[in-house]
């Protein structure tokens, strides 16, 4: 449980700054990376040290698609990786695809509220049209707004949704 706590911890701060700089800064990665493993060194010492790595590693290169894709941060891959660290891997399975299902939930209420979700799913249809009938697959950018989310707040919601998970089950 101290762990999730200092997690908790590690992605609120995370999450102001993203929130009010648009940005993780990486001093924000490389203290929760330091955090992180001498944390896990207190709770479960040296003999699992190597395990601590592999998870950490393991989340980049598996979300590297949403970067090249643009739908994540470089900031946001690093952070699921400090994360990672804290929780075992189902966990974190879950608590990635709690993040991204957040997101695409208060993105869809965001469109409704605003009546242009029609318009947002005929843009979307109309470019995976154009990536199908080019066979390049492109980056979406809405038009004539701003495409950046501050994926962090997502990510501390789903963190808390699926430790919440866990204690029930």
């Amino acid at each position: 449980m101290q762990a999730y706590i200092v997690a908790v911890s590690i992605l609120t701060v995370a999450a102001a700054c993203d929130l009010v700089t648009k940005k993780i800064p990486n001093l924000i990665i490389i203290c929760g990376y330091i955090i992180a493993f001498t944390t896990m060194f207190f709770l479960n010492g040296t003999d699992e040290f190597y395990i601590y790595i592999i998870r950490a590693l393991w989340p980049i290169p598996a979300l590297f698609i949403f970067y090249y894709l643009r739908a994540l941060g470089a900031g946001d891959i690093k952070l699921f990786s400090v994360i990672s660290i804290f929780i075992p891997t189902e966990v974190l399975i879950r608590f990635i695809i709690f993040s991204f299902v957040i997101a695409a939930i208060w993105g869809i209420l965001k469109f409704i509220i605003s009546k242009e979700l029609h318009i947002k799913i005929m843009g979307v249809i109309n470019h995976v049209k154009h990536c199908v009938e080019t066979g390049e697959i492109t980056m979406y950018r809405p038009k004539g707004e701003s495409s950046y989310i501050c994926f962090s707040i997502y990510m501390l919601i789903g963190f808390i949704t699926s430790i919440g998970m866990e204690v029930l089950l």
